[in-house]
């Protein structure tokens, strides 16, 4: 089974556009990423690194 890739509109200077609900998803992505990256758990990981 391939999976269909569907190209994502972009604005002017090149980012997502965030008006569009992929947009809005991958925007929603990101935020969690980020807040997952500065999660007590991996401060403490790297803190002990």
């Amino acid at each position: 089974m391939a999976v269909k890739k569907t190209k994502v509109k972009k604005t002017k200077d090149g980012t997502v556009d965030k008006r569009t609900k992929e947009g809005k998803a991958i925007a929603a992505r990101m935020a969690k990423a980020r807040k997952e990256k500065n999660s007590l758990k991996n401060r403490i990981k790297r803190l002990f690194k």
